[in-house]
């Protein structure tokens, strides 16, 4: 077995989704450091915005080389996501006075996309297994 397969069956990352988060942790030490901290925190968002536009984008295509750009950014968002949540957190705590506010905003931001995903489920009512199952 390869070392990244080895790294990947151990954490659940692969290896480029481990130096993502390395990436993202170095640039807030490094706000931390330099006291720009908001900045990096906005720049973070920003930058995840970006790649979640670029990502919806690149998915309206069917095959070919941007549908498989448009893929590795739906996967880059996923692990993404729950990093840019807090840090929007931390940033809206800056500016929100309310506790309430700000523990309603974290649990729709921690919680939404789960309750939205199983909204958006098939409403048709078929709920029949999409592959069968083998007995």
């Amino acid at each position: 077995m390869k070392w990244q397969q080895r790294v990947q069956v151990t954490t659940g990352l692969t290896c480029w989704q481990i130096m993502l988060h390395f990436m993202v942790v170095v640039a807030l030490l490094t706000g931390w450091k330099t006291k720009a901290l908001i900045p990096v925190g906005v720049g973070l968002c920003l930058l995840y915005v970006a790649t979640v536009i670029a990502m919806f984008a690149l998915q309206r295509f069917h095959s070919g080389k941007l549908r498989d750009i448009g893929d590795f950014l739906e996967e880059l968002t996923t692990t993404w996501y729950f990093g840019s949540a807090m840090i929007a957190l931390w940033l809206l705590s800056r500016v929100v006075e309310s506790n309430l506010l700000i523990a309603a905003a974290g649990l729709v931001m921690i919680a939404g996309p789960a309750v939205y995903s199983l909204l958006a489920k098939d409403k048709s009512g078929n709920f029949a297994a999409k592959h069968p199952v083998r007995r």
